[in-house]
């Protein structure tokens, strides 16, 4: 399972739990995340591309720093992701990442949260032997 919410850890707020083989790939599975959380992506086409670049001191914070920037995207450009190819070099803790998805369209799609920020409340990325996971809880 490469996400699943955690209801038991805040009430006023949506926690979850992604997982994946690579490092790159816990950062598309904990984009998924984000979005499911934010609105049905079944109901998102694939009309806009973006790219971005981010460094951070360390994974965790990059993980946070990705998370909070697509917050960022949808607050001011109104615009949703369904995509996601994320590139992480770990040791200069950066990554590149191409989304692709549309403008927020609210007659047509199924919207569900608004994220309003990535905290630090039980927030971490671990490493295991299959791979990595992370933890993540929104302020919605």
């Amino acid at each position: 399972m490469p996400f699943r919410f955690l209801p038991e850890v805040a009430l006023a707020d949506v926690a979850f739990e992604s997982s994946s083989p690579t490092l790159g790939g816990l950062f598309e599975e904990s984009a998924k995340a984000l979005t499911d959380v934010m609105v049905d992506p079944r109901s998102l086409h694939l009309r806009v591309r973006r790219s971005i670049e981010i460094t951070s001191q360390d994974i965790d914070r990059l993980l946070y720093d990705f998370l909070t920037e697509l917050i960022v995207i949808k607050d001011v450009d109104s615009l949703l992701w369904k995509r996601f190819d994320v590139r992480v070099d770990q040791k200069k803790c950066s990554l590149k990442c191409t989304m692709t998805g549309e403008a927020i369209d609210r007659s047509r799609h199924r919207l569900r949260n608004d994220a309003k920020a990535v905290t630090m409340h039980l927030f971490g990325v671990r490493r295991f032997r299959r791979g990595w996971v992370a933890t993540v809880v929104l302020d919605i």
